[in-house]
């Protein structure tokens, strides 16, 4: 009865209808409509947007002789260090070098001795003069490298992404030495690797010279029919079509329950004291383990339902589409990896949010889960970057279900962690809030002064 009173009471409150509107808000803006379109994709009525099958879909059987089959990642020595060699001559020509640190843009303007650095750096991988190199043809490097793409007789420019190199130069020397008219690297794909890593501690963290950065962007090659057909026979067989799609939703809902269930935690445990309820709470002969758990469950659940819920609007057209075809899709694979992927986040956020917020009676709760999950997001890879410590398992993918398999282990592990973490939490939540009803936590209103004087501090600092 307690469990169905605080569900009840949670579902009808505001913080719980705000919840619903930015967990809609960024399911709409991210998932929805995804599995119609793959679906049309798959029938040629319009293009995919999330598989490497260019122009076609996961769905859609390859067939031979087709023009393209799209790309795939492959680490290719030769096409990474033309890629590579490319962008730093670029960024060097400009003295202006973009960088993602936490996955924002930031330009990095470097002093002339960490420029006379990154020039021998050029100089080693290409065997030219600081003059060649400012010289070069306009073919020095293939049209279009990458995410380069290289425009005769124009200046450079450096814009999303997009580039152009300088054009011809009328006073440039003339180029007598056919190394000076083509890239043709004159160290080891070792001693590239050694030397991008150079570059980017001049530069700084989240340049184009990682080795992660210089795959994504130069190590892909185009796919074979077979290649293509292993693809899909992955999606059909391995995956039953909806495993594929179920690891796409929970990409994209991992990001919400990993921060927005914090807000509800904090509020209802705050809400008791603002209430007075914590008053009647106490001289209530009510166990403390009782009140923590069914109000930790009654979260919990509350958040979980919707999510459950707005996985049908994918599951119900792979099921018409399971019918039209006759391709057997897995029913319950949204529920599988709901369960084993995003549970244990929301499970992790709340309990978090239980413990810090009876903690301190303040809402520091929403501020530390603020910055895991800022954090998280900054250093985690959209896909296969999963470690025993990450919160948000990404996987921006429908293809790809080898990575999930590949690091099956440590993805457990991570689970199980977050898992332990949260009956910790709640064990701990569990202890003091028992110790908070005895009236044996004195330090209490030392916290809440100083969080008013922190509220009181802070608007200062901004006028100021």
């Amino acid at each position: 009865m307690l469990f169905i009173k605080e569900l009840r009471k949670i579902c009808f409150s505001f913080v719980y209808v705000l919840f619903l509107g930015l967990l809609l808000f960024s399911w709409h803006n991210s998932f929805y409509g995804v599995t119609e379109k793959e679906i049309s994709a798959a029938r040629g009525e319009e293009s995919s947007v999330y598989t490497e099958i260019a122009g076609g879909s996961v769905l859609k059987k390859p067939q031979k002789n087709a023009g393209s089959y799209g790309s795939r990642k492959k680490e290719v020595p030769e096409k990474i260090m033309c890629g590579g060699t490319d962008i730093l001559i670029i960024e060097y020509l400009k003295n202006s070098y973009a960088t993602y640190p936490f996955n924002y843009y930031k330009e990095v303007v470097l002093s002339e001795e960490e420029q006379s650095k990154i020039l021998s750096i050029i100089e080693e991988i290409t065997g030219l003069t600081e003059e060649e190199i400012n010289h070069l043809p306009d073919d020095y490097f293939p049209a279009v490298n990458g995410n380069i793409i290289h425009f005769e007789n124009s200046d450079v420019q450096y814009e999303d992404g997009s580039f152009t190199f300088e054009g011809e130069d009328n006073n440039a020397p003339e180029d007598t030495d056919d190394d000076t008219k083509h890239f043709i690297s004159q160290v080891s794909y070792e001693r590239f690797k050694e030397l991008m890593s150079e570059a980017e501690s001049i530069i700084g963290a989240g340049s184009n010279y990682s080795m992660d950065m210089l795959t994504e962007y130069y190590g892909q090659v185009e796919m074979t029919y077979d290649e293509a057909l292993e693809e899909y026979n992955k999606t059909i067989n391995d995956d039953k079509v909806s495993g594929a799609f179920a690891r796409l939703f929970c990409d994209y809902m991992t990001r919400a329950l990993g921060l927005y269930p914090v807000f509800i935690a904090a509020a209802f445990w705050l809400k008791d004291r603002h209430s007075r309820m914590h008053e009647l709470i106490n001289s209530r002969q009510m166990k403390t383990a009782k009140l923590v758990l069914a109000r930790f469950s009654a979260i919990l659940t509350a958040v979980m339902i919707p999510v459950v819920l707005l996985s049908f609007e994918s599951l119900i057209p792979l099921l018409r589409y399971s019918a039209d075809t006759g391709i057997a899709i897995d029913v319950f694979a949204f529920i599988k990896y709901i369960l084993w992927w995003l549970l244990p986040v929301a499970s992790i956020v709340t309990a978090l949010g239980t413990f810090l917020t009876i903690l301190t009676s303040t809402p520091l709760a929403v501020l530390v889960q603020f910055v895991w999950w800022f954090v998280d997001s900054a250093v985690t890879g959209l896909t296969g970057d999963t470690k025993w410590y990450t919160l948000m398992i990404r996987h921006n993918l429908l293809s790809g279900s080898e990575i999930i398999r590949q690091n099956l282990i440590v993805i457990w592990l991570n689970r199980g962690l977050l898992m332990l973490m949260s009956v910790l939490l709640l064990w701990l939540s569990v202890i003091v809030y028992e110790k908070k009803r005895g009236g044996k936590l004195e330090y209490e209103y030392t916290m809440q002064r100083h969080w008013r004087i922190l509220k009181n501090r802070f608007p200062a600092c901004l006028q100021k």
